[in-house]
């Protein structure tokens, strides 16, 4: 399955590099699928990675590619949930003018065949609205630098259940 999407962002591209790159590990300070996330160090590449508690559960992630000239990484995941075998993103900013962005994602996910069979009518609706909502997410903590009611209503939900051991 493959999902390819796009949002206009009001935003200097360099302002949005900085949050989808720079602060790649922070990726839990605005998405609302993702409620926790984390520095890895990875041995097998210079970029490292980050493990990420979503919506969809546990997810590891390691960086494969980086282009900071053209503004664009790729991660694969290494960990996932059972419904998955496997998963590959891309991220890319294009400047459009000097306070207008876009940003894109490619993302190919490959269902584990149970879960392919018996529910794909469910989690690949679902994973669109889910990838939509991530740019939504981008693109209103860029601009405004707060957070969605999706992503307050998310962490909420998940804090409930796992709360912040002091």
């Amino acid at each position: 399955m493959r999902i390819q999407k796009t949002i206009s962002i009001d935003a200097p591209a360099e302002k949005v590099w900085d949050v989808l790159w720079n602060q790649y590990h922070q990726v839990c300070d605005w998405a609302s699928t993702v409620n926790h996330s984390e520095k890895r160090e990875v041995i097998q590449t210079k970029y490292g990675g980050r493990n990420c508690h979503s919506t969809w559960g546990e997810i590891s992630e390691i960086v494969d590619e980086v282009d900071k000239k053209n503004m664009s990484y790729t991660y694969y995941a290494d960990g996932l949930p059972s419904i998955m075998k496997s998963a590959k993103n891309t991220w890319k900013v294009s400047p459009k003018s000097v306070n207008t962005s876009e940003v894109s994602i490619d993302l190919d996910i490959e269902l584990a065949p149970v879960p392919k069979a018996l529910m794909s009518w469910m989690i690949v609706p679902k994973m669109k609205k889910d990838s939509i909502q991530t740019l939504v997410d981008l693109r209103y903590f860029i601009e405004t630098g707060e957070q969605t009611a999706a992503k307050k209503k998310s962490d909420i939900k998940y804090f409930k259940k796992n709360p912040v051991k002091a």
